[in-house]
């Protein structure tokens, strides 16, 4: 019997495995289909195409049926000047610069962007490792698998001229100006021949210092006698940086802002595979935002009015960029803007501007740098924060709660894993009475259960057919008794009650910025923000067997260290199990080790012993194993929430059972007049007794209905 018991305990671990693993794959497939970006209403060249750099190119028109102007067939008498030789070039990085760009004339984009901010001492506020003094790389340039193509932030894929389609992004543009913070680029359409121009378009990234902020002019310039229609393309930052070891935490972000408030959705690998439509101007389209765990990239085109949405912004997409189905890798998010078609008459200008602000998503961060940026109803670039927030439960309130009150508390201690164990102390203090209230529910709803199992098994062997009587004579007996039979689903409700605050301040934890490279102490666990890594392996290992199991192999394939944290939670949430307050434990635990002669009606109190021992084995097993690549920071949260809450259970367990010796000190109290049962008991009893009657109408309707029919059958002789 044990052993049946044990195989069913595997089995039933191995498909919780199983179904945690396929809701994962669902919601972060590992091989995505192929999704062109699609921020155009017609078909046009990928933008992310950047040919091997040559010194010498053109780029022809091409036909773009339905783009602004009339579609005509393809033009070679119009062709880009390009630049003899690729310039690559960085900015900022100083004293006085938070940011360190790389700029390419190739497509007059950006490369990469660090960020640079340091501290009195010289080191970088955001460091790319904790135990090195590099700024951190927060944009680089997506190289596409299996071919030669790089995406890069901030091209301008595209310009649409009389119904031909002409690629700027594999352009090679020249710089005609660069100072300490700024650089012009320079695209000519002309002739074929070469001679006339018929367009120039200009780019200008400038950046501002001491702040993350960037600005970029898009410009189109007409120098012809003749008027002409263009529309251009821009798109956003790309190849952010994919912060955590296991998950995904990247999102795309779009804003609206209408009836003065801004309103935000976060965009992930699963919505974007497909393509998703970002908004227009119609639709009070705000600003785009690429952003990870910790830091985001903005861009937000601007308009007449400084906090009000841009009127030039036609269409914006946002789309998964991978190259093909065999890819395995995540993705990299991209998005586009569609500007509306301007007609330039001779000699006019076209002009479209753009801000971006890189940094965190830290409400303080984004508030020294502009106030407008942290409030809600003007640009409220804070509320990207709560877009990609991982739990449908969590509450932007709280989480800010959460997150001011380890701040408070770390300025105190001076060490944020102190903060985070005071922290869930204090919250545990202030749960404790509904933990009491839900632990001593509980304990009563099943020390009930066990005293009256007899007359509840005696009531269904009366009635063995006849389910309406057995429960009409066990409501009789649970009001009889006062016991309340919905204890346990009211010992749920504080439990519920925990949960969003629990899940907002794991929340407030897993991204907060300033956890990243804090450490608890100088020889463990070094950086709260990740796995706690007690022993590194050189290599990582793949465990035999269970690596090459199907949909979990990967748990348990390429191991890079031992962390200590999750297996110490797990030892605590089964000591937690063990903890809690049980009735009668001895005897029950007696009663289920020995052979059972007769089989029982239901679920015995001994076989919801066996079922919660269980559950509490597997939840051991099984919370360890997915909190394993987890920051090590919340891996201590959920820890000492553990360990408090084993204390809370010991606590409660001594007040039970003082209250027991107490009543068997006592003897039993005199029977108290009418109200002994209680409301709950009062309640029971009406039920009962409507029933009954019930019961009684519908056997003198089943009575008459019989007399009736032997009447008719006695008429009918």
């Amino acid at each position: 019997m044990e052993t049946r018991r044990t195989i069913v305990a595997i089995l039933a671990a191995v498909a919780v495995f199983v179904i945690y693993t396929s809701i994962y794959n669902r919601l972060h497939p590992r091989k995505p289909p192929v999704a062109t970006p699609a921020a155009t209403s017609q078909p046009a060249a990928t933008p992310t195409a950047t040919p091997a750099r040559s010194s010498v190119a053109t780029t022809q028109a091409q036909s773009a049926p339905g783009a602004a102007g009339t579609a005509t067939a393809p033009s070679p008498k119009f062709r880009f000047a390009q630049a003899t030789a690729v310039e690559d070039f960085t900015l900022g990085g100083g004293p006085d610069d938070d940011l360190k760009v790389g700029f390419t004339s190739q497509g007059a984009s950006v490369e990469r962007i660090e960020l640079s901010k340091r501290k009195k001492n010289g080191k970088y506020v955001y460091a790319k490792d904790a135990d090195t003094n590099e700024p951190y790389p927060l944009l680089k340039p997506v190289e596409m698998p299996n071919s030669e193509k790089v995406v890069r932030s901030f091209l301008t894929p595209q310009l649409l001229l009389g119904g031909n389609s002409f690629r700027l992004d594999d352009l090679n543009w020249t710089v005609v100006e660069r100072t300490a913070r700024s650089v012009r680029f320079e695209a000519v359409l002309e002739e074929a021949g070469g001679g006339t121009a018929r367009l120039r378009i200009h780019k200008t990234f400038t950046l501002k210092p001491h702040s993350g902020v960037m600005e970029l002019r898009l410009e189109a310039e007409n120098p012809t006698s003749d008027p002409v229609d263009i529309q251009l393309e821009q798109a956003g930052p790309v190849g952010i940086k994919k912060e955590h070891i296991q998950y995904d935490m990247r999102t795309l972000v779009r804003a609206r802002k209408s009836d003065g408030e801004v309103k935000v959705k976060g965009y992930r690998r699963s919505n974007l595979k497909k393509g998703v439509d970002l908004g227009s101007s119609i639709d009070h389209f705000f600003w785009i935002a690429s952003a990870n765990r910790y830091f985001a990239v903005f861009m937000r085109p601007l308009g007449g009015q400084p906090l009000e949405p841009a009127d030039f912004v036609q269409k914006a997409s946002g789309s998964l960029l991978v190259h093909d189905t065999k890819w395995k890798g995540p993705g990299d998010y991209f998005a586009r803007l569609l500007l509306t078609v301007r007609t330039l008459a001779p000699g006019a200008k076209a002009q479209y501007d753009f801000e971006i602000y890189v940094g965190t998503k830290n409400n303080d961060d984004l508030a020294a740098a502009n106030p407008a940026y942290a409030d809600r109803k003007q640009i409220g670039y804070v509320a990207a924060a709560d877009a990609d927030a991982r739990c449908c439960c969590t509450l932007p309130i709280i989480t800010n709660a959460m997150t001011w009150s380890l701040e408070s508390i770390r300025l105190v201690v001076r060490n944020y894993g102190v903060a985070i164990i005071i922290l869930v102390l204090i919250i545990r203090a202030l749960l404790h009475p509904l933990s009491v209230f839900q632990q001593k529910s509980m304990y009563r709803m099943q020390e009930a259960q066990a005293r009256l199992q007899p007359q509840i098994a005696a009531i269904k062997a009366k009635y063995p057919n006849d389910k309406q009587k057995q429960n009409q004579e066990t409501m009789k007996l649970y009001a009889k008794e006062g016991v309340n039979p919905m204890a346990g689903v009211i010992g749920m409700v504080p439990m519920l009650i925990q949960m969003p605050i629990l899940i907002s301040l794991w929340t407030a934890l897993n991204t907060d910025v300033h956890l990243r490279h804090a450490m608890f102490d100088p020889w463990w666990i070094t950086d709260l923000a990740s796995p706690d890594q007690f022993i590194k392996f050189a290599h990582p290992i793949t465990i035999p067997v269970l690596g090459q199991l199907p949909l979990i192999g990967r748990m348990f394939s390429e191991i890079p260290s031992i962390n200590l944290l999750p297996l110490l939670m797990g030892v605590s949430m089964w000591l937690q199990q063990k903890y809690m307050p049980k009735p009668g434990m001895d005897a029950k635990l007696k009663a289920a080790q020995a052979p059972r002669h007769e089989k029982h009606a239901g679920m015995s109190p001994e076989d919801q012993l066996r079922q919660q021992q269980m559950m509490s084995y597997l939840m051991a097993v099984l919370f360890p194993l997915m909190f394993y690549y987890w920051p090590s920071g919340l891996n201590l949260y959920w820890f000492a929430t553990n360990v408090f809450g084993i204390g809370e259970s010991i606590l409660i367990r001594k007040q039970l059972k003082a209250e027991k010796e107490r009543r068997e000190r006592e003897g039993p109290q005199p029977a108290k007049p009418k109200k002994s049962t209680g409301p709950v008991g009062r309640f029971f009893k009406r039920l009962a007794e409507q029933a009954e009657e019930l019961q009684k109408k519908a056997d003198e309707l089943s009575q008459n209905s019989g007399r009736r029919d032997d009447n008719k059958r006695g008429r009918k002789r």
